[in-house]
């Protein structure tokens, strides 16, 4: 019998309706589910390549923690050259005091106009190498240095004998070397200062000899550079793999003025200091610490740099 009423036509007509709305709402449903799968996969992926760098190392408390503070804040500036020079001290500066820091007894010392810093050893009677490349007429900070340090070995460089000579070997008691330090051997442009600053042509040696045919110290404590515009091809030194660690050279620490527009055949300044941290970043060698913007006839910044990866600075330098 064929019922034809009208309450069950409404009837099928409803349940037929339900099913044709539930198989949409099942199909919502799967659509939803897929795009949060989906969103999860990518937010994994995301937080992966946020932090490539310690996805693929050994875990390094201090190198970490140096790292999850700063590169969040500095990866909107990445490639964008000016902005990053502008803006580096100022975004990461609230990363300056980590606690995992604390295992560093990091110490300021005031030179003539500046304070540089020094991570003090653990063993009181340790002797430690120091190495002053440009010394610009002032050993104030490496004589405060020798009083808190006696066991204190000095090396200075400076293309420029005059004045400087006689405070490093005779007022400090260290050694002088009378040359230009920076990426290759030759006779270049320095940014000289004798009563004033000025442009000269002077002779050059490469970082990596002088460390290594020179000095002939494996393991260089602290290092200090003010070079006026020539830190870059020192800096391009230190990485993991570079020249010095080739020739088997360590440098634990490093307080280093870094420059721009001083000297008129050198640019790009900007660039090399964007890509120095960039590779500080990626090689988890080291950290910086005490960034500082300075202006004053030109701006340059000032940063230490600390070795925690090397097992001697390490376990000189680390509580």
């Amino acid at each position: 019998m064929r019922i034809t009423s009208q309450p069950y036509n409404r009837l099928k007509e409803a349940l037929f309706y339900n099913r044709a709305t539930s198989k949409y709402v099942l199909l919502l449903l799967v659509f939803i589910s897929a795009v949060l799968l989906i969103g999860s996969v990518f937010q994994d992926e995301k937080a992966e390549s946020l932090f490539p760098v310690l996805s693929t190392r050994k875990v390094n408390p201090v190198f970490d923690a140096f790292y999850n503070c700063v590169y969040p804040k500095i990866i909107g500036q990445k490639d964008n050259y000016d902005r990053f020079w502008l803006l580096y001290v100022h975004l990461t500066e609230e990363c300056d005091n980590l606690p995992e820091y604390k295992t560093f007894d990091l110490q300021p010392i005031a030179n003539t106009d500046e304070i540089k810093y020094v991570s003090f050893p653990k063993q009181k009677e340790e002797n430690i190498t120091m190495v002053t490349l440009g010394i610009g007429h002032d050993v104030d900070a490496e004589l405060r240095l020798k009083k808190m340090w006696p066991g204190t070995e000095f090396f200075g460089v400076d293309p420029s004998p005059e004045i400087n000579k006689d405070l490093y070997e005779v007022k400090l008691g260290g050694n002088y070397f009378q040359v230009a330090v920076s990426g290759q051997g030759g006779m270049q442009k320095s940014y000289i200062f004798r009563k004033k600053y000025r442009d000269e042509t002077t002779m050059h040696i490469g970082a990596d000899y002088f460390f290594g045919n020179m000095l002939k110290r494996p393991r260089v404590d602290i290092l200090w550079v003010d070079t006026e515009g020539n830190e870059f091809p020192v800096l391009d030194m230190i990485h993991r793999g570079g020249p010095l660690d080739r020739r088997g050279v360590k440098i634990c620490q490093m307080n280093v003025e870094i420059h721009k527009d001083l000297l008129k055949d050198v640019t790009g300044e900007k660039q090399k200091f964007h890509d120095f941290v960039w590779k500080i970043m990626e090689d988890r060698k080291y950290i910086i610490v005490k960034p500082f913007y300075v202006y004053w006839f030109h701006d340059f910044i000032r940063v230490v740099v600390l070795n925690v990866e090397d097992p001697e600075c390490t376990s000189l330098y680390m509580r």
